[in-house]
């Protein structure tokens, strides 16, 4: 657990606090239901954004995202997230799940805008409670990992060369012996970028800039920056 708690941890974030979003939204559609419908903002952005930009929407502009890094990060135990949760299948079982749930609702919501609010405000509370659950029993990020909506963004996101101007990739060069896995145990979203050592196109599932120190090195997780980092095992080109 030791190692754990070393790696896995709470760590600063940069930009806004945007989590006040997500509980303004709670507050306020409890009392203005209609107010449930800026519920669209959310799943179409992070899709729509993939496109050009990958996920992310995920790592520095979703409320509930930003909500998981800058509180329940300082409280969450760290523990590794089930591998589980990552497959392809639970992840298509989530999407189906919880748009099936969501096209029932809307059905019968029809026709009244405080009605078909609701609908999207009830969603929104109940996997905001899953996933502040999961954060106490895993790591903050655990609901990130099967997100419909993240689903749906990586499904769409580039995946192959050339990369739409300005979409950033994380490279690991050949010579990662992928002893450590640092860049893995520094990550809040636990994600391996090792895997892609040597590929062209490189680690495409990164949501934001994110730094700690580790050892002798201090590793920067980012989309928006060229950082060249020098280890004594291996050398990680982050861009």
């Amino acid at each position: 657990m030791s190692g754990q708690k070393r790696f896995h941890r709470h760590f600063p974030v940069k930009g806004y606090p945007l989590y006040w979003i997500i509980i303004a939204y709670l507050v306020i559609g409890y009392f203005y239901p209609v107010v449930g419908l800026l519920a669209l903002i959310c799943m179409v952005g992070p899709v729509l954004t993939s496109v050009w930009k990958g996920r992310y929407w995920c790592g520095n502009i979703c409320p509930r995202g930003n909500f998981f890094d800058r509180v329940l990060s300082r409280y969450s135990p760290h523990r590794p997230i089930p591998a589980f949760v990552r497959t392809v299948g639970f992840r298509v079982f989530m999407v189906c799940l919880i748009f099936t749930v969501f096209g029932v609702q809307m059905y019968f919501a029809w026709g009244d805008w405080g009605a078909m609010g609701r609908v999207f405000w009830n969603i929104i509370l109940v996997t905001s409670v899953v996933a502040v659950v999961l954060a106490f029993i895993y790591a903050p990020r655990t609901w990130c990992s099967f997100c419909p909506m993240g689903s749906l963004s990586a499904l769409v996101a580039p995946r192959k060369s050339p990369l739409p101007a300005g979409y950033k990739a994380v490279h690991v060069d050949n010579t990662c012996q992928m002893k450590c896995k640092s860049c893995a145990r520094v990550c809040p979203m636990q994600l391996t970028p090792y895997d892609s050592r040597g590929q062209e196109t490189g680690y495409l599932d990164m949501l934001r800039q994110e730094d700690a120190e580790t050892g002798n090195a201090t590793y920067w997780f980012s989309r928006n920056q060229l950082t060249r980092i020098q280890n004594q095992q291996y050398l990680i080109l982050y861009q």
